[in-house]
């Protein structure tokens, strides 16, 4: 039996371009789980508008008394959907474009409860920038720099009334993000969760890992997430481990994260700031200006230097990849020192020369690192 949870009939660009990464099965379980509880009635029309190969029809088996629909446009994907799960009304369409249910002929009075795993492709991520392409044609009013925030938007217009999906979990913890699918979250709460590692995921790069969220979604009108909300919540990963986000300071709310036209003397330049994983993959102070580039305040010398250490040091658990870096501004000066002599011993060429820091100063520093990292 072909196993339908895994894109191998793609390559890695067009796995890639079409943000195919198919569904572990064990999660598609744990949606079933979550709609019961919901108490999901008969005669509902249940939805894949990117079903692949059709790892969510299995909730079929759950929910027989319901109408399947599946969508996608990679037809080979399609064949075999069809094969395993011949119940399914399937059509071969863009999800992105003419977002409407008469597109799709689900009535509007049925009640509707999307399934899935939809695309992401951010287009200004780093990571395989190289071969990134826009494939599709997206409405206007759902159109963002990722394929996966898209369809966010489209389930929105679509008013489902329950979205069980996986995202990463960057598109709800990032604000740049959350304000692009705000229209999505002010209209749905999240009902259920748990987050995991990207790497779960067939045919997906093994060097680093990003959290993914399977989330429960329902319409609530104005009445959604806000920003505030997300920030108090404590996320619960297949591990068992929660974090917040309130639980940390960020060296972000302090620093210049991108270029401006400020300049000081000395000029220290340090490269441009994302995320965690972002901080792993890319340098940090920078010899030459490129457009990357951020000028140092020499006032705040000392948290670019904590980036620097935190880049070397730090064994970050993957649920954390898309944070900011976090520390404790409260204690954060019982090692300021100890990093910007850590710092400046690794970057002579920045910095003129340096000292060799003392194996204490070292210890210190990551067991700050790592208390900053731990989390219930």
């Amino acid at each position: 039996m072909k196993d339908i949870n895994v894109s191998d009939h793609l390559s890695s660009k067009d796995r890639i371009n079409m943000g195919s990464f198919y569904t572990p099965e064990k999660y598609v379980d744990l949606v079933a789980y979550w709609l019961i509880e919901e108490d999901i009635s008969d005669n509902s029309v249940f939805a894949d508008l990117t079903c692949g190969g059709g790892a969510f029809f299995k909730l079929h088996n759950r929910f027989p008394n319901n109408r399947f629909i599946g969508n996608d446009i990679d037809e080979q994907a399609l064949e075999t959907a069809k094969t395993y799960f011949p119940f399914v009304h399937y059509m071969s369409k863009n999800a992105f474009c003419h977002v409407s249910r008469k597109e799709f002929e689900i009535p509007e009075t049925d009640k509707f409860i999307i399934i899935g795993n939809p695309p992401w492709n951010d287009s200004t991520s780093m990571t395989n920038k190289s071969i990134k392409k826009d494939l599709f044609c997206i409405d206007a009013d759902i159109k963002t720099r990722d394929l996966g925030m898209s369809a966010l938007l489209s389930y929105d217009k679509l008013e489902a009334d329950y979205i069980a999906v996986l995202h990463p979990l960057s598109y709800l913890i990032k604000p740049a993000n959350f304000k692009l699918c705000e229209k999505f979250f002010k209209n749905y709460e999240l009902k259920r969760h748990i987050i995991f590692n990207s790497q779960e995921f067939a045919n997906t790069s093994q060097l680093r890992g990003f959290p993914v969220i399977v989330a429960l979604y329902k319409r609530n009108p104005g009445k959604g997430l806000s920003y505030k909300t997300v920030k108090g919540m404590r996320f619960q990963t297949v591990e068992g481990q929660t974090f917040s986000l309130s639980d940390r300071d960020y060296i972000s709310d302090l620093i210049d994260k991108y270029p401006t036209p400020k300049r000081y003397n000395p000029e220290i330049l340090f490269f441009t700031q994302r995320d965690i994983n972002a901080l792993k993959r890319c340098q940090t102070f920078m010899r030459c200006r490129t457009n990357a580039s951020v000028d140092v305040d020499p006032s705040k010398l000392a948290y670019y230097c904590y980036l620097d250490c935190f880049k070397r040091f730090a064994d970050v658990p993957y649920f954390l990849g898309n944070f900011n870096v976090p520390f404790f501004k409260s204690d954060f000066d019982s090692i300021k020192n100890e990093v910007i002599c850590i710092s400046k011993f690794y970057n002579q060429d920045i910095f003129g020369g340096g000292v060799k820091p003392s194996q204490e100063a070292v210890d210190r520093v990551n067991n700050y690192i790592r208390r900053v990292l731990t989390f219930v």
